[in-house]
């Protein structure tokens, strides 16, 4: 299994949105492996087989289904998020001068903001002052 999480309580799946039924159906025959903050936490690797026999059931409506394969898709470790390195083929002197002039440019651009922010809230304290 590629997600890091080792135990799981109904809250991570209600997270995803299922109902309190379908997440009772789920642990319904899992043993509890311990108990945190008044929660019964399973093994992750129980829970994925529980959630995969879910699925095996044709009865299952469509949007229920979706959330399930969510949940599936996310005890899977998988993502759909591609990491990617942007300055892979510079050198490492290039990726400094790189990431330092985009630093300069957010700073540039965080005063401006501040900038706006003050000039919004003088503004707010004598529209304020003069009611």
């Amino acid at each position: 299994m590629g997600s890091d999480i080792e135990k799981l309580t109904k809250l991570h799946l209600q997270a995803f949105g299922l109902s309190d039924y379908m997440i009772r159906q789920i642990f319904k025959d899992l043993d509890a492996k311990s108990r945190s903050t008044g929660l019964n936490e399973y093994a992750a690797p129980d829970v994925k087989v529980a959630v995969e026999k879910r699925l095996e059931n044709p009865r299952i409506q469509s949007k229920t289904r979706e959330m399930l394969q969510r949940v599936l898709f996310w005890l899977n470790g998988e993502s759909n998020v591609i990491p990617v390195d942007f300055l892979q083929g510079l050198s490492p002197e290039k990726k400094i001068e790189v990431l330092r002039a985009r630093v300069q440019e957010l700073e540039s651009q965080e005063q401006i903001l501040n900038e706006d922010t003050a000039k919004l809230l003088a503004r707010a304290k004598q529209m304020a002052a003069s009611r």
